[in-house]
């Protein structure tokens, strides 16, 4: 494995004197290179588990980067000589929409579905499939594995932040195709929420050690829609719309539905969003200021023939959730399905289970009709 060079950028110049008695200390521009062992204690804000780190990412020399951004961000990226490497964001999701990282919902273009984590956290589990070679395993051990694993908490009343989400990126020279590895790809998550609960005073309900984890979902796994008993359960089939890929239901914060036709072209896209996810869709439509989009004053919308989506809300504990329904080729030209009358009543009826299936294993009520 190739060996990187990560820094720990600090502005104080005594914290770099103390460093420097305390271990060995390289500068290079504005940033400033830790490979002591004191260097876990304060990344990412002291937020992190040294024991559960270490345990994960394996004993070599560590070097690590430290940047603290605005809008209640803090991120830090660990690195192990001769093993692996985590990339950590802790985000205060008051200021959801703020931050230049958005919340993670799975690998940017990837065909691959996040899956819940499960075991009593709010969360994602998510990785890039390997797209090299049709014959080939998505998930092969060719490279090291680069995994997401991306917790929300709910603090209590008590506490000044409303919630919080956890992300960390962590990447290992192990397969996900082994079960037994899997857990290891969540584990500096977990601690690393469990401990900035503590820390900032958020008192979340947290869940409990991730013993077993599902694949994500890659986009040939799919099946009849018929058959379907996870996020797609119980949408109806129509002409052209057969086929359903879809990953269990399980506390995940965003929840995909992908629908097409046999010839497996993606017909429609449903999603659910919870929690500080649904606050930051909305905010983006506001911000976007596109007419049509999802807005806090409209809290359901069925699409006309040129319509760019359906959507309706929820009321949830944690705020409103916010289902979507998106068609395939909708616009231009091209488009492959024209919208008909049948068209429109079939993503009404789709969009309406869809909602209802989701909000009521989350608890929440019942989406708004009209």
């Amino acid at each position: 494995m190739a060996v990187r060079r990560i820094v720990l950028r600090t502005l104080a110049a005594l914290a770099a004197t103390a460093v420097a008695v305390a271990g060995y200390l390289l500068v290079h521009g504005d940033f400033q290179r830790w490979s002591d062992e004191s260097a876990l204690d304060g990344a990412c804000d002291g937020l992190l588990d040294r024991n559960t780190v270490r345990s994960v990412l394996g004993p070599g020399a560590v070097e690590v980067e430290h940047e603290r951004r605005d809008a209640g961000l803090v991120g830090c990226e660990v690195h192990v000589h001769d093993g692996g490497t985590a990339e950590i964001r802790v985000l205060d999701t008051t200021h959801v929409g703020q931050s230049f990282d958005s919340l993670y919902t799975g690998p940017p273009g990837a065909s691959a579905l996040s899956v819940p984590v499960g075991h009593g956290w709010t969360g994602l589990f998510g990785a890039d499939p390997d797209t090299l070679g049709a014959d080939t395993d998505p998930f092969r051990a060719d490279e090291d594995e680069k995994v997401t694993t991306s917790l929300v908490l709910a603090c209590t009343k008590a506490s000044s932040a409303k919630g919080m989400s956890v992300t960390v990126e962590t990447t290992l020279d192990k397969t996900l195709d082994d079960p037994a590895n899997r857990p290891e790809f969540a584990r500096i998550a977990t601690s690393t929420a469990a401990k900035a609960s503590k820390t900032r005073h958020c008192g979340a309900k947290l869940g409990k050690p991730v013993l077993s984890l599902d694949l994500p979902v890659n986009e040939d796994e799919y099946k009849p829609l018929g058959t379907a008993d996870g996020t797609c359960s119980d949408v109806p089939a129509a002409r052209g719309v057969a086929i359903a890929t879809e990953t269990a239901r399980g506390g995940a914060p965003h929840e995909t539905c992908r629908l097409a036709d046999t010839g497996l072209r993606t017909r429609y896209v449903l999603a659910a969003n919870y929690g500080p996810y649904a606050q930051e869709q909305l905010l983006g439509y506001e911000n976007e200021q596109i007419d049509d989009t999802p807005n806090a004053d409209t809290p359901v919308h069925h699409r006309d023939p040129d319509g760019l989506m359906s959507w309706t809300t929820a009321k949830c504990l944690d705020g409103r959730a916010l289902f979507t329904l998106h068609p395939a080729h909708d616009r231009g030209e091209d488009r492959k399905y024209p919208r008909s009358e049948a068209d429109l009543a079939y993503e009404r009826a789709a969009l309406k289970t869809f909602a209802e299936r989701s909000a009521k294993a989350h608890g929440c009520s019942a989406p708004v009709t009209r």
